[in-house]
C-alpha cells in the first residue's frame, strides 16, 4: 500500500479564522517557555518595532500541527493506516514578519511532494501557508513526514 498520489497539489484553505488573542500568546509563551519580553510586554515590542505584543516563532507550528492533522492525514483517501505512526523530519519555516496580538489569520495546506523512503514508509511534505485575513503572507512552513504504511496491528 503506498499514500494517494493524487494529493500532490492538492490545496486546502482553513474554514475558520484564527484570532490571536492575549490568551492564546499566553498560553504558547509559558508552553514553549520564551523568556522574550516582546511576546509579554508591549512596550517591549514597540521598542522593536511591532504595534503589539508579537508571538514565539513556535506559536505557528501550532497553527500547521493543527491544519495538518485535520488535512490531510486524516483524509480515508490519502491511504494512512489508521493507528500509523507519523513522525516529523524536517520543518522549515520561513517568517515575513511575526504574527502579533490582535491578528486574524487563515492558513492554506498543500501537499508537495509524497515518495518513497526506506523501510516501509513514504515522506509526505506539505507547505503551510498563514496569511492575515487581508491576503498580507505571514509565514510559510514546509514540513515533512515520514509515515509509516506497514499494518502496526501485526498483520501485515
Amino acid at each position: 500500500m503506498t499514500l494517494n498520489r493524487d494529493y500532490v497539489g492538492q490545496s486546502v484553505k482553513s474554514s475558520e479564522v484564527l484570532e490571536v488573542t492575549q490568551e492564546k500568546l499566553r498560553d504558547a509563551v509559558a508552553q514553549f517557555e520564551e523568556p522574550h519580553p516582546a511576546y509579554t510586554d508591549p512596550a517591549a515590542a514597540r521598542e522593536l518595532g511591532y504595534s503589539a505584543i508579537i508571538a514565539p516563532p513556535a506559536f505557528a507550528g501550532r497553527l500547521w500541527f493543527r491544519m495538518v492533522w485535520a488535512w490531510p492525514m486524516n483524509e480515508p483517501t490519502l491511504g494512512r493506516k489508521p493507528g500509523s505512526i507519523a513522525v516529523l523530519t524536517d520543518l522549515r519555516t520561513q517568517f515575513y514578519r511575526p504574527i502579533m496580538l490582535g491578528d486574524r489569520l487563515n492558513l492554506t495546506a498543500t501537499v508537495r511532494n509524497i515518495r518513497p523512503a526506506l523501510f516501509k514508509r513514504e515522506q509526505l511534505s506539505i507547505e503551510s501557508q498563514i496569511s492575515a485575513t487581508g491576503g498580507e503572507l505571514v509565514c510559510v512552513t514546509v514540513h515533512t513526514l515520514s509515515i509509516n504504511l506497514a499494518d502496526t496491528t501485526g498483520d501485515d
